[in-house]
């Protein structure tokens, strides 16, 4: 009798266990679903602001007041003097234009982002930008950037060593958007989604010649 007890005891217990196992894998169940939820949603939201931000461009580079009270004009004119008029087949314009806020008085990079009123003069300016190399305005340097959110610049940025690594192998390259390098071969063009795929892939690849007519490129 007393061991019959023992074995109802232990019984109730297994049961009383099994009940608790099955409950909690019912809520972690269900905040496995929430985390997965929130997840695509933080990632619809960057894509959404990603969307919204297509025809910004930021330039890094111009000293804080360069702009004075009518950024919009200032951008105008700049783009103009520093890319040539050629750049444009008509006036340039631009929606709104702001200096982006500093956490730092004196901090560099210091940003002015600015919003062209039609995307395919984005695409003549960066494009531009790579054709003319390094750019001065005033005898500072200056540079053109796709004004993307702070989650796609993380990204674009595991792509960092990979990039450098083309330079090296003196491989054609691009970094697409979102987050998409695109590597130019001999026996035909690859795209990269992963960073660490791409690592392993040229670090896999002999040291090959520089295809004809070609150099080798960046594009922010």
């Amino acid at each position: 009798s007393s061991i019959n007890d023992k074995l109802d005891n232990i019984s109730q217990r297994l049961d009383t266990s099994e009940r608790r196992i099955s409950d909690i894998e019912d809520r972690v169940y269900h905040i496995e679903n929430v985390i997965s939820e929130v997840h695509w949603l933080r990632e619809k939201c960057d894509d959404l602001e990603n969307r919204a931000w297509r025809s910004n461009l930021r330039i890094v580079g111009l000293p804080e007041g360069t702009e004075g009270r009518d950024p919009v004009t200032f951008v105008e004119k700049l783009l103009v003097e520093v890319l040539g008029e050629a750049t444009f087949p008509g006036r340039v314009e631009i929606e709104r234009a702001h200096r982006a806020p500093c956490q730092k008085e004196g901090e560099w990079p210091q940003i002015i982002i600015f919003k062209l009123l039609r995307f395919p003069d984005k695409i003549h300016i960066l494009r531009r930008a790579r054709e003319l190399g390094q750019l001065t305005f005033r005898n500072q340097k200056i540079f053109f950037f796709p004004d993307v959110s702070s989650e796609l610049q993380a990204k674009q940025r595991e792509f960092t060593e990979a990039r450098h690594l083309c330079h090296s192998l003196h491989l054609p390259f691009s970094l697409l958007h979102p987050a998409k390098l695109h590597v130019s071969l001999q026996d035909g063009p690859k795209f990269f989604t992963n960073p660490e795929e791409v690592i392993r892939f040229l670090k896999r690849l002999p040291d090959p010649p520089l295809m004809s007519g070609e150099k080798s490129e960046g594009r922010e």
